[in-house]
């Protein structure tokens, strides 16, 4: 389970960097490919992680319950903060972070609202955080770029893909 806090936290790293990069003005600015800037990008992912904080305390995370048009879309500090406090909740975990079955909650229907609840585990729920959090920061990486701000080439890169990269001495 350690292991598993400390990728999370690696990634939340990752979103970290992002905000830091977008410079305040550019953090909410979509770009010219793409509708989302980069701070809706972060309060989705920060989102995910407050539903799986919040639903290891019922036992049951809802990641439908999400958070849209919040502050932390356009409030790079509050985004900070946030992410602050999630690491060091990954960091210096309560009891609540332990493995366990846990139900998921989820809507799976494009034309009608529909949702499933579906059995799960800790474990499983940080490996999803960890590669959504991945997928988010590469397409944030996309409109970092393409509003001229500098941000890390290893960004958003999958885990499996960072592991092919060294082992081609890349």
């Amino acid at each position: 389970m350690k292991q598993l806090r400390d990728a999370t936290v690696e990634a939340l790293q990752q979103v970290q960097q992002l905000v830091e990069a977008s410079d305040g003005a550019l953090y909410n600015q979509p770009s010219v490919h793409s509708e989302s800037g980069i701070g809706r990008h972060v309060r989705h992912i920060l989102d995910h992680f407050l539903a799986l904080q919040q639903g290891l305390d019922k036992g049951s995370i809802d990641y439908n319950s999400r958070h849209r048009d919040s502050d932390i879309e356009n409030n790079p500090s509050l985004a900070l903060q946030l992410i602050s406090q999630l690491c060091h909740w990954f960091l210096h975990p309560q009891s609540s972070i332990d493995e366990r079955p846990i139900k998921v909650e989820s809507e799976i229907s494009l034309k009608q609202q529909q949702s499933m609840q579906f059995d799960s585990s800790l474990s499983r729920e940080l490996c999803y955080l960890i590669n959504h959090t991945v997928h988010h920061v590469a397409y944030a990486k996309l409109v970092a770029k393409e509003l001229g701000l500098s941000v890390d080439n290893n960004m958003g890169i999958a885990p499996s893909t960072a592991s092919y990269l060294r082992q081609q001495g890349n």
